[in-house]
């Protein structure tokens, strides 16, 4: 919302299409909404997509996601959310 006042145009990507959508619309016509996982390159792809169909460029972008497992030993984490957690906190940035 503070970027949109300082007069940016947004883009609200979350895996959360509701919460995107309705912030989005908080923040009125400067945003956009769109569904995204950071961690596929091509969900990630479609948003940049989004953003230069919807604003003609890209000037910042800033990745704000991120996960973590559930509180407790980290030999107990399964194999599946190691890699998400990679794929969100370590991958998404390069793409």
């Amino acid at each position: 919302k503070r970027f949109a006042e300082e007069g940016a145009r947004v883009v609200v990507a979350d895996l959360n299409a509701k919460g995107a959508e309705r912030v989005a619309q908080e923040i009125g016509d400067s945003a956009i909404w769109t569904q995204t996982d950071v961690g596929l390159r091509s969900e990630f792809d479609e948003m940049v997509y989004a953003a230069k169909s919807a604003f003609g460029r890209i000037d910042i972008m800033v990745n704000n996601a991120g996960y973590t497992h559930r509180n407790g030993d980290l030999l107990g984490v399964d194999e599946e959310t190691f890699d998400l957690i990679t794929a969100v906190n370590m991958k998404a940035i390069y793409h």
